[in-house]
């Protein structure tokens, strides 16, 4: 059976030699900015000259590659979840994750997703603080003191002249992205009629239909970045690098389309570390953020190998290589919680038997999936949600005392029981289904490969699979409007939508097997209901339950998620396998991180 990697939103890394070239580090003392002086913690003791390996470092430079571009600088013509979106350093939101929640305080999370929007772990960026007085409705206290940067060398920057943000700023950000029909945020369902206003300077009030409290807090709160006004009143939209403006700790200083974008830190910063050995020092600790936009694979790991780039995202196969050939570096895994699965077409009177999809799960060898294809190690039970710390208490897992036997059976290879199950549905010699998926390397790697996997594993109990692959703006179109008659290997939703049932209720694409069960719709309006009154954890126990019912029918054909792989060099100082420090804010984890320009250069690179 061949062997291959889960699609995972693991960033490709690569590099070019002239880029790599001109990417030295900087100096290794704190500097002083007008708005927090250096202290002893922020800057090496005058008699010492190289400072501890674990004392925090300013200067230097951080060092990634994509294999993609810049997908965009703002979130008009732009997407906020994109990792290559430059505004996740530049910009910032009401709120985000608490890194302090993280490996490096107390250790309750790693932020090793992209999709987490548990609010118990979140602290204020722009929000120094929030409340949710009733369904619908939210107020946003602004923090004072908060400054857009200035970039001398910057138009748009001169004009916004380094003022202090102030609630007129988050109103015009979130009106503006909320009536551009080119805004994500416009075409989500209840946000485009929201009220948000400034009832004063530092006081954002924003009204929903309770109906969509949930996903207002998430859509305003964790995924809207904050822009000057006059910027976008004078250039009409910041999709020009140039015209990058934003209150974060970096400041877009360069962009070469294809090539590199280049960060220089905010000197005038306001936040300072929560937790570790920098605590309490002004952040970001690095002078200089690269991103090399460069899509060979096998330049990437050279480069990787040779300590050109500080952190790389293999596959497990070449991630297993690299760990044993470099016993220096460090690794860290994640299950992504998102991804694809094959969705089965209930409105399909074939498939709308329950004993047919529950014939197709346990004609189904995960096992053996597991073991030859992914390494040994794999998540099966992986939809409609996939296990994360932060969310495992609303987790069911197959090893519970009170998970179902009829929901455990599923996971178990039983042929046997499948063909009775076909039997008994009135399909004794099995039946014919067409799969629908993108042919495309770049959206899934592996879906031709898999799905003729499970075309050979259904073929014994009878069932004949029609692998039909799309190229992917046809698949896409088929995707979002569920225009598909059998199955389809289509995408799911992240955790942040697991109190949405988007899974497996609604009618968006997520919810591909196009399920409309009313118990269903009763236990997700609780769980809203839950969330609109400010209590997500008083909704965990509802989903927990619910997905008794949920796995036990059958609906998907969960994708085994193997882990997806980081390493770094040790001198990538402060960082423990973070992606997103919030809710998909790929590479923000850059703002705490630092650079040991001493031990990278005791190890000879």
């Amino acid at each position: 059976m061949k062997r291959f990697s889960a699609w995972l939103p693991v960033v490709s890394l690569a590099v070019v030699s002239f880029l790599i070239a001109s990417c030295s580090g900087g100096a290794t003392t704190a500097p002083t900015t007008s708005s927090a002086p250096a202290t002893t913690t922020t800057q090496a003791p005058a008699t010492t000259t190289t400072p501890p390996s674990n004392s925090p470092q300013y200067g230097g430079t951080l060092i990634r590659s994509y294999a993609g571009d810049v997908n965009g600088f703002d979130e008009v013509v732009g997407f906020h979840a994109q990792p290559t979106t430059t505004i996740h350093l530049t910009n910032e939101e009401l709120w985000s994750g608490d890194w302090a929640r993280g490996p490096s305080g107390t250790n309750e999370t790693e932020w090793e997703l992209g999709g987490s929007d548990k609010w118990s772990f979140k602290t204020g960026q722009i929000a120094e603080k929030w409340e949710f007085p009733a369904p619908g409705t939210s107020v946003w206290h602004i923090r004072h003191g908060i400054h857009y940067w200035l970039n001398p060398r910057s138009e748009a920057s001169r004009l916004v002249a380094g003022r202090e943000l102030k609630a007129d700023d988050v109103v015009f950000s979130l009106n503006m992205y909320i009536t551009q029909p080119r805004a994500y945020l416009h075409n989500q369902p209840g946000l485009s009629a929201a009220q948000i206003s400034a009832p004063d300077d530092w006081t954002v009030e924003i009204k929903v239909a309770p109906t969509y409290s949930a996903a207002a807090i998430l859509r305003f709160g964790d995924f809207a970045s904050i822009v000057p006004p006059e910027v976008v009143n004078k250039y009409k939209d910041m999709s020009d690098w140039r015209n990058a403006e934003g209150t974060g700790p970096f400041m877009l200083t360069d962009y070469v389309t294809g090539s590199s974008a280049t960060f220089t830190r905010n000197p005038n910063y306001w936040d300072e570390d929560p937790a570790g050995p920098g605590k309490g020092s002004q952040l970001p600790y690095v002078e200089t953020v690269k991103y090399l936009i460069i899509a060979d694979a096998s330049t990437s790991e050279s480069a990787f190998r040779t300590g050109k780039i500080d952190m790389y995202g293999p596959d497990w196969e070449t991630a297993g290589r690299l760990l044993k050939s470099i016993p220096e570096l460090t690794s860290g895994t994640s299950y992504f919680d998102g991804g694809f699965n094959v969705m089965i077409n209930t409105k399909n009177p074939q498939f709308a038997d329950v004993r047919v999809r529950r014939a197709i799960m346990m004609a189904t060898d995960f096992n053996t999936q597991v073991k030859t294809i992914f390494g040994g190690t794999a998540e099966v039970n992986a939809w409609p949600v996939t296990f994360n710390k932060q969310y495992a208490s609303l987790y069911l897992s197959l090893d519970a005392s009170d998970c179902p036997a009829e929901v455990k059976e599923l996971y178990a290879y039983s042929p046997d029981k499948a063909k009775q199950l076909l039997k008994d549905a009135g399909y004794p010699d099995g039946f014919k289904a067409a799969v629908v998926a993108t042919n495309s390397p770049a959206g899934n790697p592996s879906a031709v490969d898999y799905l003729s996997v499970l075309k050979q594993e259904w073929a014994i109990v009878g069932i004949t699979l029609d692998i039909q692959p799309k190229e992917p703006s046809v698949f896409s179109s088929i995707q979002s409007s569920l225009s598909w008659t059998d199955l389809a290997y289509s995408t799911m939703s992240g955790l942040g939508t697991a109190y949405n049932g988007t899974n497996y209720w609604g009618p968006g694409y997520a919810n591909g097997s196009r399920v409309d069960d009313p118990y269903i719709g009763e236990q997700v309006d609780k769980m809203l209901n839950a969330v609109a009154a400010g209590n997500q954890e008083g909704a965990d126990p509802i989903h927990r339950e619910l997905m008794k019912y949920v796995l036990a029918q059958a609906y998907a054909i969960p994708f085994p998620k193997s882990p997806s792989y980081r390493l770094w060099w040790p001198w990538l100082k402060n960082y423990q396998n973070e992606f997103s420090v919030g809710y998909w804010n790929e590479g923000n984890w850059a703002k705490w991180v630092w650079i040991d320009e001493s031990l990278k250069a005791s190890m000879g690179y």
